[in-house]
């Protein structure tokens, strides 16, 4: 792709995610200067940074600008948190609504949608008997607390959902359902285990629970003021 086009490039993408030049450039974790300096045709940037730039924003660069289905963003997003400021960190963790909107759960390669015909914790163990080494995201991970399905639809991450057998998957009639995402390079470096069980860390299941299909957005939505500010007591 010829440098030629990066300033249209560039616009394109954030024009896609309906963001100002400032928003746009902190969701991708680079000066609002340097984006400004690209669509304006100041700097021309590497085939390198364009591609740094269309994966922060979600998208696999290409003519079309195709949605990636990747969690680079949240990796990339929870990195910047983790190395922030104790006064920093707020106000990264209130902006994780935007950043979740560029990963769908539903949308994310290798998803798949079970029906949750019992509790989660005897679902999780159906998957642990299976060898899956299953992971808890979602609105759980917020709370570190599997007892109880938070959740309208968990989000649990394994390592090869294409493996999971004698489970059903989602139908029109069931009551409630789980999305199983596969593990990856980033879900592994915020895995953490509580009273036994594998989660990831609050921040992604916020992010899983933001990116979740109907209501479990808009309850997490609703929390995400009040997880933002107890962040900085958790620094």
């Amino acid at each position: 792709m010829a440098t030629s086009t990066a300033a249209s490039i560039v616009m394109r993408m954030r024009l896609k995610r309906q963001l100002s030049k400032t928003a746009f450039a902190e969701l991708i974790g680079l000066p609002a200067s340097t984006i400004t300096r690209i669509e304006s045709g100041v700097v021309e940037p590497t085939y390198a940074m364009l591609q740094r730039i269309a994966s922060g924003a979600g998208f696999r660069l290409s003519e079309t600008l195709t949605e990636s289905g990747s969690d680079l963003p949240y990796a990339a997003a929870l990195e910047r948190i983790r190395n922030s400021t104790e006064d920093e960190r707020p106000r990264l963790i209130g902006k994780l609504a935007q950043t979740a909107n560029l990963a769908p759960v539903a949308k994310r390669r290798g998803a798949r949608l079970f029906a949750l015909e019992s509790s989660l914790e005897e679902f999780l163990q159906r998957l642990t008997d299976q060898g899956t080494n299953p992971v808890v995201s979602s609105l759980e991970a917020v709370s570190g607390d599997i007892s109880q399905t938070s959740s309208f639809t968990p989000v649990v991450y394994v390592d090869n959902p294409e493996e999971i057998t004698d489970l059903p998957d989602m139908t029109p009639s069931a009551k409630a359902g789980v999305v199983v995402l596969p593990s990856t390079d980033s879900t592994k470096r915020y895995v953490r285990h509580v009273q036994g069980t594998a989660m990831l860390s609050p921040e992604w299941g916020m992010l899983d629970a933001l990116a979740s299909p109907g209501r479990q957005a808009d309850v997490a939505l609703s929390l995400l003021p009040a997880f933002a500010k107890s962040a900085r007591a958790a620094k």
